[in-house]
């Protein structure tokens, strides 16, 4: 069984920390969310905090503890994400140099993937883990299993989790461990 997984928001609070940048960068205290500015200004936004945020963000709980139930149970990971694109080449440095230090385990990392079905498609993978609605959209679309990790008191019309212990509970229940 092999699990594709996305890094920002999923596997990694990236939000909270960029969150954390945002009150730096702009006075604006009525937007709490990076990604609610403009095009330009969220362009201005990553060309000066990206990096900081890519190093600085924390692993979710239970993530490495779930990552090592899976492998060791024989379930194979591969890591897709988005990181790498917009030119921002050495996010994949920092990237490998941060799941290294922090224990994470996989067996493939595919970046500079704005449209993921394709890279699940390519890898045939299981079931794809992400956060966002339309990405997942995407991936189901092309007939693989989604579930869908939220942020903040979201709805989806995927299957749902909102934390790794319940990855790790949707997994076995589905395949076993």
């Amino acid at each position: 069984i092999l699990f594709g997984i996305d890094l920002d928001d999923t596997l990694i609070d990236t939000k909270e920390t960029a969150n954390k940048y945002l009150k730096e960068f702009i006075k604006d205290e009525s937007l709490k969310d990076y990604h609610n500015l403009s095009k330009k200004e969220y362009n201005k936004f990553l060309n000066k905090y990206l990096y900081k945020i890519q190093k600085e963000s924390t692993i979710k709980d239970k993530a490495i503890e779930t990552i090592k139930y899976l492998n060791a149970n024989g379930f194979r990971i591969v890591i897709i994400t988005a990181r790498g694109s917009l030119n921002y080449l050495k996010s994949k440095h920092i990237t490998e140099k941060y799941l290294s230090q922090n224990n994470i385990i996989y067996d493939k990392i595919i970046y500079n993937q704005n449209h993921k079905y394709k890279a699940c498609q390519k890898e045939k993978v299981d079931l794809f883990i992400d956060d966002k609605e339309w990405v997942l959209d995407e991936v189901k679309d092309h007939g693989i299993k989604t579930l869908k990790f939220l942020v903040d008191n979201e709805t989806s019309k995927h299957d749902k989790v909102k934390n790794w212990q319940e990855v790790k509970d949707y997994i076995i229940k589905l395949w076993g461990g």
